[in-house]
């Protein structure tokens, strides 16, 4: 290694020797010994730069052991960004479908509900307000027994009363407009009603007596209106009789005219054969 060195030094020394004489050739100061001394110091410093980069090189070459190998290749940065597979996790039932059903079933449920309440209010209220109708006898005995006491009402009122409650009656037994009628449109109205013929006189009468009251200065005795008022009484009981009896007449009619079975008519049809 020492020959080696020794040889490169000297080559070195050789091969720049021309450099350095033309360095001092080209040096602006021709004096003989401060030119040879400035060569000396330029290429003693050059010597020691190669000399010292030589050295270098050497000692990076010995250092590196022959037998130590190839190197080893740097092992890989651990991966921290990719994970493995995580297991399935159960979500339960995840069916877009299932809400809007839901709430569709709800909605009909609840309109379901109250169309019931709705239809069994409607029901009730019906049967309450479907209430039978008291026959007219009922009604017009009851209204008679209010103006029973004449001796608190005037001829006037008493007679206004009585008219409504007979025309109310007659309207309904025998379902005659009398009480939209006046006395001379209900008068030949009376001849043409199923009654008997002395009520329907005297019915006329009365209705001829109460007009002067009703719409004229006449007054009114109470004696005349206790009798006017037993009258209508007897009035509505006969005719409520006799609408009872035509009834049950035409009942037994009804029936009697019903075809009779008779057993003997069952005979046998011969054989044509």
């Amino acid at each position: 290694m020492k020959i080696e060195l020794t040889t490169m030094i000297l080559n070195f020394v050789i091969g720049r020797r021309d450099i350095f004489n033309t360095a001092a050739s080209l040096w602006p100061c021709q004096k003989h010994y401060l030119k040879r001394y400035l060569t000396g110091m330029m290429f003693f410093v050059l010597t020691f730069l190669q000399v010292a980069q030589v050295f270098g090189e050497e000692t990076a070459s010995l250092s590196k052991s022959p037998d130590a190998g190839p190197l080893a290749p740097e092992a890989p940065a651990p991966i921290t960004d990719i994970h493995d597979i995580q297991p399935p996790v159960s979500v339960g039932i995840d069916a877009p479908w299932l809400v809007p059903v839901l709430l569709g079933l709800a909605a009909a449920t609840i309109l379901a509900v109250g169309w019931w309440f709705w239809k069994k209010q409607k029901k009730d209220r019906a049967i309450e307000t479907i209430v039978p109708e008291p026959p007219p006898e009922m009604t017009a005995l009851q209204a008679l027994g209010e103006i029973a006491d004449v001796r608190r009402l005037d001829g006037k009122t008493f007679y206004f009363r009585l008219s409504a409650i007979l025309r109310q009656y007659v309207f309904g037994r025998f379902a005659v407009g009398a009480p939209e009628m006046t006395t001379e449109e209900f008068i030949p109205c009376i001849d043409r009603l199923n009654m008997d013929k002395i009520l329907a006189q005297r019915l006329k009468g009365l209705c001829r007596a109460m007009d002067p009251v009703k719409f004229g200065s006449q007054t009114a005795v109470e004696k005349q209106m206790e009798t006017d008022l037993i009258f209508a009484r007897e009035f509505v009981r006969k005719t409520t009789q006799q609408t009872n009896m035509e009834d049950e007449k035409d009942h037994g009619e009804q029936r009697a005219i019903a075809p009779m079975i008779d057993k003997s008519s069952n005979t046998k049809i011969p054989n044509l054969k």
